[in-house]
């Protein structure tokens, strides 16, 4: 199907088909990725230590690093300009004491807004004073973030911004990293990151639709939940507290974490 989860853009499986994109065929052709839009944000399973360590260190109103402006820019001398990937200045011993001193400050010095506890309820759930910050709030807080500031938590801004742990897309693996396989039967099996997708994109749709469609809030946030659950379990199907995606046979489904640890993996 053009645009579905097989889609011959993404690269072939089968002797005799090319490929739309570079036109090889199965042997010469490594695949492409493809995305998928999220109907609304949710968070990557994998970051959220990190997304917490940055709604802890940084204002809810201003954005700007709790850290007195001295403070900070001495800090900030010490890091120098960063290159593509490394942060030359960066101590990690040095980034923990500083970042510990931020944490515990209860007033922004830079707006004078009055910071509130922020709490992390597994699997991925932010509360701020008993209040769930949704993905959306999380996200435009990011966004207002500085390069400068970036750089102090130990982010290299040239590399990554932190926004971006939240995902408004998600990539679509190529069809040459799931292939299906052809049973003794005849019948065709996909793979189990395939199958896992195939949920995704169908409550992805569900949520479009109830959004455009003006539905109560209450089930939007129930898909918008589930949607949740489909991509955390797209990336990690052991994750704590989150019941684990099966098959229709009961056997959890081996997705991208479980796929590529282990000795095997």
């Amino acid at each position: 199907v053009d645009g579905g989860l097989m889609d011959i853009h993404m690269g072939v499986i089968d002797p005799g088909l090319r490929c739309k994109t570079c036109g090889g065929k199965l042997k010469e052709c490594i695949g492409h990725f493809g995305y998928l839009e999220l109907a609304r944000p949710v968070f990557h399973i994998k970051f959220v230590a990190h997304i917490l360590k940055v709604l802890r260190c940084t204002c809810k109103n201003c954005g700007r690093i709790l850290a007195e402006e001295s403070k900070f820019q001495s800090f900030l001398e010490s890091l120098k300009n960063p290159t593509d990937e490394k942060i030359p200045g960066l101590d990690k011993k040095n980034l923990k004491t500083f970042l510990a001193d931020v944490k515990s400050v209860k007033k922004c010095p830079h707006c004078d807004e009055k910071q509130k506890d922020i709490k992390f309820e597994k699997p991925s759930n932010f509360l701020e004073d008993d209040k769930k910050l949704t993905p959306i709030e999380i996200r435009s807080r990011f966004e207002k973030i500085t390069d400068d500031d970036i750089l102090c938590l130990g982010i290299n801004p040239v590399a990554a911004r932190p926004e971006w742990m939240i995902l408004t897309v998600l990539p679509v693996p190529p069809v040459t990293t799931r292939p299906s396989i052809t049973l003794e039967t005849g019948e065709r099996s996909e793979d189990d990151l395939t199958h896992k997708l195939g949920d995704i994109v169908r409550i992805n749709q569900r949520l479009f639709e109830n959004i455009n469609a003006g539905a109560p809030e209450v089930i939007i946030e129930d898909l918008w939940e589930l949607l949740q659950y489909h991509i955390t379990t797209f990336f990690d199907n052991e994750v704590s507290q989150v019941p684990p995606a099966r098959h229709r046979a009961g056997q959890p489904l081996k997705t991208l974490t479980e796929r590529i640890k282990s000795k095997e993996g």
